[in-house]
């Protein structure tokens, strides 16, 4: 279990409504849900893939190629320096390419003027060129192996964000329509706690209703803010889904404990009819579609003992809740929102459920609830971001800017960026995944057992380190000091945290990068193709290994993909030698 080729083939809210629907469901069929919009249906879930538009999965490999004489271009995660060559070519000296600069981007057949037949043929033809050379066949076959994997990652984004396209949308009228699939609470978050439920509009499907904490109208607020900030975003696979919300009254049984000693104060005296029965609370509700099992909090502490007895496998574990976690925060990010209060109470586990597959390359998986069992160790769990009570617009902030008198705008465009309102949150996220990795490692926040750490200026090095107990113990530390910077200009950004995680799970080994930085020397060019020889060679039999494993698992019964696997093939799929060059300084690979 603790070898890397187990996945590697080596406040402004809503006004209050104030007709408050009851929680006993009656089980009416009266009332019928509407459907998402136009507007949301056109919105596809974002993924933490690249949205670049890629052929169809289901055509024909023939079809990647453009026809001869068109210029190509490869688009990858840095968008590094262009370079053309002719198509089918092995171009050794392009860091643009994945494996074949040539094969990364697709032809489509809609194009006008465009020839299907004699394009197919052409470009068989194309691949088929020079086949008398075995390097340039085997440059060939690379760059198609990159582009099955990238075929592969959006089969697998289709599979996993399939529940989140064209959602049912609920209103308060549909409260009826729901009933309890159990008494007792799936998970006791941070905001809320969650029960499951089923909806007879909908009954193929599960829901969890959650019931928000805290009666208090400044409490209110912050919830009907935090989802409005949800429903202004794109969903996706790490956010939590918001399928509806209303104020509603819920049983004193269904509250956590420490809130049923306490009062209700009513918003405003109304009719007992519209109050509901003595004993019951009114509560802000929200209906999603998926049912936690546990917090990060719940996490940690039943793992505790597990991380001592197998470290390697636990820290593998925490290296891909955070690699999730980077996923939602890089999101938050291109849509203009700082979360502010990322704790281990606000991040969600949920057992991802086994669903048809859609592909032929599957992998095993059934559903976990997290605890220490042989199958919670098999199966990596889903991480949902939630409670954006503290959220931070910085879009809202920059259209109110752009639409003031000119003379303010002016004014406001001669402040210096630690004092533009937006700015001081720039990077707010990126210093709380540091504290994180501490809290998933059971260690203590450091800034809570050394408060005077913030009132001095304190170096990176001064951050008590982290027990170096498995291989990726090291990285982990790394990447802590380089989230915890004191300076913001020198924190790293959440993407190239993302980058780190993924060099940590599936990158080259150290000897192998050790190797390519000596042949030049540390002042070598990153662009000189003699460098990335190595880790071309080194992505192209990785991709070969990594398609191999999904072919023999297609034909094995009772298969399906995993999310580990997801997140392989993303890192495959867009991985490119420039990339790995740079992130490697920032990180310690000692696999």
């Amino acid at each position: 279990m603790a070898s890397r080729t187990v996945s590697a083939p080596d406040g402004n809210g809503k006004p209050f409504v104030r007709a408050y629907p009851r929680l006993p469901f009656t089980g009416s069929e009266s009332n019928v849900c509407r459907t998402a919009d136009a507007s949301s249906r056109s919105s596809l879930p974002s993924s933490p893939i690249d949205p670049r538009p890629i052929f169809s999965s289901s055509e024909s490999l023939e079809h990647c190629h453009a026809p001869l004489g068109r210029a190509l271009r490869s688009r990858t995660l840095d968008e590094p320096v262009k370079t053309h060559g002719r198509l089918g070519v092995h171009c050794r000296s392009s860091i643009t390419c994945s494996s074949s600069p040539q094969l990364s981007v697709p032809f489509s057949a809609a194009e006008p003027g465009s020839a299907p037949n004699f394009g197919s043929s052409l470009q068989l033809q194309t691949l088929l060129s020079n086949i008398d050379s075995r390097e340039g066949v085997y440059s060939k076959l690379g760059g198609l192996y990159a582009e099955s994997l990238r075929r592969l990652a959006l089969k697998c984004e289709d599979h996993f964000t399939r529940s989140q396209k064209n959602p049912l949308r609920f209103e308060e009228s549909n409260w009826s329509l729901f009933r309890l699939t159990s008494s007792k609470p799936s998970c006791n978050a941070g905001d809320a706690v969650y029960y499951s439920a089923a909806c007879a509009l909908d009954p193929s499907s599960s829901y969890a209703v959650k019931i928000c904490k805290s009666s208090s109208i400044e409490a209110k607020q912050g919830h009907l803010y935090g989802l409005s900030v949800q429903q202004s975003m794109p969903p996706h696979f790490n956010l939590q889904q918001d399928c509806g919300h209303f104020l509603a009254c819920v049983p004193q049984s269904m509250l956590p404990s420490d809130e049923v000693s306490q009062p209700t104060t009513p918003a405003s005296p109304l009719p007992q009819s519209v109050q509901g029965q003595p004993e019951d609370r009114e509560r802000v509700v929200v209906i999603t579609p998926e049912i936690p099992q546990q917090t990060a909090a719940d996490f940690v502490r039943e793992w505790e003992a597990f991380h001592k007895a197998q470290p390697e496998v636990y820290e593998r574990r925490i290296c891909f809740l955070l690699l999730q976690l980077c996923n939602g925060l890089e999101h938050l990010k291109e849509h203009g929102v700082t979360h502010r209060d990322l704790c281990l109470e606000n991040l969600l586990l949920v057992p991802h459920q086994r669903r048809p597959a859609l592909f032929a390359p599957q992998t095993e998986n059934t559903s976990s609830n997290g605890s220490s069992g042989a199958e919670a160790q098999r199966h990596l769990p889903r991480l949902l971001i939630s409670n954006y009570a503290k959220a931070k617009r910085r879009s809202s902030e920059d259209a109110v800017s752009t639409n003031v008198d000119p003379r303010i705008k002016r004014d406001h465009a001669r402040l210096a960026p630690e004092i533009l309102s937006a700015a001081q949150y720039r990077k707010f996220d990126e210093f709380q995944t540091g504290i994180l990795i501490y809290e998933l490692l059971h260690q203590p926040n450091p800034f809570e057992v050394s408060p005077a750490l913030k009132e001095q200026d304190y170096r990176c090095e001064d951050l008590p380190p982290i027990p170096s107990v498995s291989l990726y113990s090291a990285g982990l530390q790394r990447l802590a000091q380089l989230l915890l910077q004191p300076d913001p200009i020198k924190r790293i950004h959440i993407q190239e945290a993302k980058r780190i995680l993924q060099s940590l799970l599936w990158g080259p080994r150290k000897d192998l990068m050790d190797q390519q930085w000596e042949r030049q020397g540390q002042g070598g060019n990153f662009v000189d193709g003699s460098r990335h020889e190595g880790l071309l060679n080194w992505l192209d039999v990785k991709r070969a290994l990594l398609m191999m494993k999904f072919a023999e698992r297609s034909l094995e019964p009772e298969r399906n993909a995993e999310l580990e696997d997801w997140l392989c093939c993303q890192y495959f799929s867009s991985a490119h030698p420039l990339s790995l060059c740079h992130t490697y300084p920032a990180t310690v690979s000692l696999v």
